[in-house]
């Protein structure tokens, strides 16, 4: 069976071979499949971008107020018709606007998302990626130095310590991307019993905020660059939760933390860096952690073979784009904090593509 599989596959490459040549010599002949998926994969790189625009000129509150024709957004934007028709198909395509009667509306998503009054709205992330575009020439550079190209020869973190316009644009964008996971965060992991929490690398304090509205009892702290905590605290302050979350800060590498926890936080922390850095903020867990202790990872996880979900695929490019880390599979998660002597690792899905990943300390 062996030699008759491996004769037919013989064939099939030799099959595939005179499609295109015939007496040595190139043919032109009909393809084994279409080029659909590459019209898809190069037309995506309009995608993003359209979105900004059409939030930068308020094409989601303008269909909110109700929903409109073609003509009406036309004459509402300053737009020609040419400009108007691609904007609209482009987010009807995609799913953000429905047509119905010749009007357009807004789907869920963006009356969600997409409307500055929503408190989950992804107007920071689309301002930060509209400001650091992305292009041809910043990802090759990225993958072939295999270091973060965003800020040029800047380290991310280290440009936002001594810029703080940059830091508060990147916070703001960390908030924005990160408040509907987090509310998912907080209804569907568990953190009954945790009483003082630390959130570490906690930015604008947007986990915290679930958490600390989803339990009364807990108390939260966010550990962060002295820049960050600044920034967090005004968003600690808008939430009413001054009271019940503060700042702590430090650098989580270089400084020990604090011990009066029996929770430890990383929301969307690990995938910054590399597995020897994620083991070291692992084992500082531990050690700070009392008995029964808990750590906590809120992460987009990979398949075992990262070769999907393409959110998460796409989420490691992203990450080579401007970090120093990746997404992790479950299994490297479960393999790093065993290593540093963690148990009862479980796994809970939470939002969209995000999982909760809880283990104690014995």
């Amino acid at each position: 069976m062996t030699d008759l599989m491996a004769f037919g596959q013989q064939q099939a490459n030799q099959d595939e071979k005179n499609i295109w040549l015939s007496a040595g010599k190139p043919q032109f002949a009909v393809p084994t499949c279409d080029d659909g998926l590459l019209w898809e994969t190069w037309m995506s790189m309009l995608h993003f971008p359209t979105l900004t625009v059409a939030d930068e000129l308020g094409l989601f509150p303008l269909i909110a107020e109700a929903p409109k024709t073609a003509f009406q957004v036309r004459e509402s934007l300053y737009l020609s018709e040419r400009a108007t028709e691609a904007l609209l198909g482009v987010m009807t395509s995609l799913g953000y606007l429905v047509q119905q009667n010749g009007k357009f509306n807004l789907t869920q998503v963006s009356r969600n998302f997409l409307l500055p009054q929503s408190p989950c709205y992804w107007g920071g992330m689309l301002k930060l990626m509209a400001n650091n575009p992305l292009s041809h020439s910043v990802l090759l550079e990225a993958l072939t130095n295999d270091r973060s190209s965003v800020y040029q020869e800047q380290d991310v973190w280290e440009a936002h310590e001594v810029e703080v316009e940059k830091a508060k644009l990147f916070t703001g964008a960390m908030q924005s991307m990160t408040m509907p996971g987090a509310l998912g965060l907080a209804n569907h992991g568990n953190f009954t019993g945790i009483k003082r929490l630390l959130d570490v690398g906690g930015g604008s304090a947007a986990v915290s905020v679930a958490l600390a509205q989803r339990y009364p009892q807990m108390q939260c702290t966010i550990l962060d660059l002295p820049v960050v905590c600044e920034i967090a605290s005004s968003y600690i302050s808008k939430a009413g939760l001054s009271n019940r979350i503060d700042t702590y800060s430090a650098n989580f590498f270089t400084d020990a933390f604090p011990t009066n926890y029996d929770a430890i936080l990383f929301s969307n922390i690990f995938h910054d860096w590399g597995y020897e850095k994620c083991q070291h903020l692992a084992k500082s867990s531990f050690e700070a952690l009392p008995k029964g202790g808990r750590i906590y990872l809120h992460e987009m996880l990979l398949n075992d073979t990262k070769d999907a979900p393409i959110a998460a695929t796409s989420y490691s490019m992203c990450m080579i784009w401007w970090t120093q880390g990746k997404q992790y599979t479950a299994s490297e998660v479960n393999q790093l904090l065993q290593e540093v002597g963690f148990v009862d690792i479980s796994i809970t899905s939470t939002h969209s593509y995000f999982s909760l990943v809880c283990a104690t300390k014995p």
